[in-house]
């Protein structure tokens, strides 16, 4: 990947617009299966003034994931309800950057998730952590690989808020610790971000709103302990655009649309989000 990508490959282990919905409920003890297809491309990337790098730029990414969520009813601990989730999604990619090209598709890396999640009549909320484990094709000779090749942490408190009627805010905050690339011993930095909402529930069981997120690298990128680039390669961007949302206590679904902007040391593209839930 050309100079300007923050973070190896110029991605992150999160898919940053996922949790966008009911973000901060953790639904009713039972087993449920979710389902998130997005669609991700660009035709440019950033450098780290967010200058158009002079490089030939053509990306897109395509994942589908199936991700099994079980809350329990007992224990309780401090007070909240505990679950567990198990993610494993399924990449589809096509780029062309500078003079190499490459394609492919295969099995990403797998997460596994343990959560605490809490409720009252206006406000619930959630806190977890979510491991990823390196089980996803790779190879260092790609340009593209559905997998990482690294163990990453992901750490978040999540929010949904009713105010005014028909009204719900949502808001999530990760914090992402990366592991090292053993192949090329590249470590990406410490990232940071936050997901959001704010929906308006027009009809029964309907919501539309704008959604998004904002996300900023905090440490530099590392080979073997030496800073990447002059800037260590950080990266930030932020997101917006439109959600539909249609929800029941045991199934629902949601499209959503995410534009990017101000990107530094990354690339600048459009999410496009198809997401279903089922109570099992």
């Amino acid at each position: 990947m050309p100079a300007a990508h923050a973070t190896e490959t110029g991605g992150s282990v999160y898919p940053f617009g996922l949790n966008t919905v009911a973000t901060g409920v953790l639904p009713a003890p039972g087993n449920y299966l979710y389902l998130y297809n997005t669609i991700f491309t660009a035709d440019v990337t950033m450098d780290g003034d967010g200058r158009p790098a002079p490089v030939p730029f053509d990306v897109e990414v395509r994942a589908h994931t199936l991700r099994f969520l079980q809350v329990l009813d007992k224990p309780r601990v401090f007070g909240g309800s505990v679950g567990w989730l198990l993610a494993q999604p399924y990449l589809v990619g096509d780029a062309d950057i500078g003079a190499r090209s490459d394609d492919g598709s295969g099995l990403g890396d797998t997460t596994v998730g343990l959560m605490l999640g809490w409720h009252n009549p206006k406000r619930h909320s959630m806190t977890g952590i979510d491991v990823i484990l390196p089980t996803g094709s790779y190879s260092s000779d790609r340009l593209f690989n559905p997998g990482r090749n690294q163990y990453s942490a992901i750490l978040y408190y999540a929010l949904t808020q009713s105010f005014a009627e028909r009204w719900n805010a949502n808001l999530r905050a990760n914090f992402i610790v990366n592991g090292t690339n053993d192949d090329t011993r590249y470590r990406s930095g410490l990232e940071s971000g936050l997901e959001y909402s704010v929906n308006y529930g027009f009809a029964p069981g309907w919501q539309a709103g704008v959604n998004g997120y904002l996300y900023e690298q905090l440490t530099d990128d590392e080979v073997d302990g030496t800073t990447v680039g002059s800037d260590g390669r950080q990266a930030r961007v932020y997101a917006y655009g439109p959600q539909l949302v249609y929800r029941q206590k045991r199934w629902g679904g949601s499209l959503k649309w995410q534009h990017e902007d101000g990107a530094r040391n990354r690339a600048e593209g459009d999410k496009y989000w198809l997401q279903f839930f089922v109570g099992l």
